[in-house]
């Protein structure tokens, strides 16, 4: 098992997450900002700030003269969203109590150099942090166009991750933010935003950031000792110029208001089992859930096994081999206690919808044998021991940080996973079967415009491509 030692501790009051990796004179620095002290309404705005934050200029230098020299000084820069969920274990609670930013939103940034190059590194990034004032309203603009065209072109070719959040958002927090975000809801967002003012975007992104960055901060490093000591020196300045601080308490924005953020007008019920999204597309993605176990059960391992051997055993074969799909997969969200079947380039998704039900009643009468359960674990066992590149194990201990996910819960799910027998399998899919009459189940198509007539409830919503 792939464990990632790392160390926490401060940097004039600000959390500081270290990593000493062979990282061959690189060396990766994050600082990360709360965007949960914002409220609901600021939530879909976060994927086009973060677009524009490090492409927009500084007070006094354009955005290209920007982008030159962070050429010269940087490999590379960039801000992601993470959205954390703790773990639902007694050790990940408790460090939950312990650590103010675990299971929290964050909005990061993320940059990486040589170690020659550390000082210069940083002088960028104090700009980042201290200087843009989207005031370049014109290359805010563009950005918003590249972003929405760039948005738009993507639906069709990876229509299955968007039907995939799409029937995820109602079954936890995160799953509604991950949707807001980077779901359908975002073309909508996008759409919205590319019809106000840029002024009143760029208005709202520097409220924004002035409220991140009041929220609190961490600060993040992953590197080899020389640059990791080389770096520390030069923190505490680095800190008193942006005026970093340990992080603040968030506002808790209610579960109601993420999920009423993922709601998309349409034609027909307003709380249906079915949500149907229309293109011009020739093929269409299909995908629904149902209720499996949460994270750290013993049956949830059961149910990644499951998941596991599904996709590579009946899914194939009647989803790809005979109803002609480019691909069908499932998955188990442990933390939303959900378990989610995909269809890939599919020519029939609302058939499919029908067979993954099928398929999981029809495993329920399989007797497994020892050999076939033994290869459905190595298939689920090889996530967990993935050789990883020093940056990487950076990321992923930042992760973990982050998550409150504690090495001795995770030894605990391996050795649960190695212990399984073909009597557990059997009974996962029998307990995921049970559950498909309850209202954790929910089915999403992405397709052309001729829908087939059904008796299921159901919304119609037309995509403007």
């Amino acid at each position: 098992m792939n464990r990632v030692k790392g160390d926490i501790g401060d940097v004039s009051g600000v959390p500081l997450f270290t990593h000493t990796e062979n990282t061959n004179g690189i060396v990766y620095f994050d600082v990360g900002f709360p965007c949960d002290v914002l409220s609901a309404a600021d939530f879909p705005l976060l994927p086009l700030f973060t677009d524009s934050v490090t492409d927009c200029g500084w007070k006094g230098m354009d955005w290209a003269h920007v982008a030159e020299e962070c050429a010269i000084q940087l490999g590379h820069c960039s801000v992601t969203l993470l959205d954390v969920a703790v773990p639902n274990t007694e050790r990940s609670r408790k460090i939950r109590e312990n650590y103010p930013w675990c299971g929290r939103s964050w909005c990061v940034f993320r940059i990486s150099m040589l170690e020659e190059k550390i000082e210069d590194a940083l002088s960028i990034l104090r700009h980042y942090l201290n200087d843009v004032d989207f005031s370049d309203t014109k290359r805010l603009s563009d950005i918003l166009k590249e972003t929405k065209n760039y948005f738009d072109s993507s639906i069709i070719p990876d229509g299955h991750m968007f039907v995939t959040s799409r029937v995820l958002r109602s079954s936890s927090r995160n799953a509604a933010i991950d949707e807001v975000w980077s779901g359908l809801s975002q073309f909508f967002t996008l759409k919205r935003l590319s019809q106000r003012a840029t002024e009143e975007n760029a208005a709202d992104f520097r409220r924004m950031f002035d409220e991140m960055k009041k929220g609190g901060a961490f600060l993040h490093v992953t590197a080899e000792k020389s640059g990791m000591e080389r770096i520390k020196s030069l923190l505490p300045d680095f800190v008193a110029d942006c005026g970093l601080s340990y992080p603040g308490k968030r506002n808790l924005v209610k579960d109601e208001e993420l999920y009423a953020l993922t709601e998309i007008p349409g034609e027909g019920d307003e709380n249906p089992l079915v949500e149907v999204f229309t293109t011009s597309s020739q093929v269409g993605y299909a995908a629904e859930c149902i209720e499996a176990s949460l994270y750290g059960t013993k049956k949830s391992i059961s149910e990644e096994v499951c998941a596991h051997w599904l996709s590579n055993a009946l899914l194939w074969e009647r989803i790809r081999t005979i109803g002609g799909a480019y691909g069908a997969f499932c998955d188990v969200e442990s933390f939303a206690a959900r378990f989610s079947l995909t269809t890939y380039r599919d020519p029939t998704p609302f058939a499919s919808c029908d067979v993954f039900e099928e398929c999981l009643k029809d495993a329920c009468g399989i007797d497994f044998g020892e050999d076939e359960v033994e290869k459905a674990i190595m298939g689920c066992y090889s996530h967990y021991i993935q050789p990883q590149t020093p940056k990487s194990r950076g990321s992923v201990g930042l992760t973990r940080i982050l998550y409150g996910i504690n090495d001795e819960d995770r030894e605990e799910k391996v050795l649960r996973l190695l212990s399984m027998k073909p009597s557990d399998m059997k009974e996962a899919f029998n307990r995921l079967v049970s559950t498909m009459g309850n209202e954790a189940r929910k089915r999403v198509v992405l397709c052309g415009k001729n829908v087939p007539e059904s008796n299921l409830t159901r919304k119609i919503i037309a995509m403007p491509l």
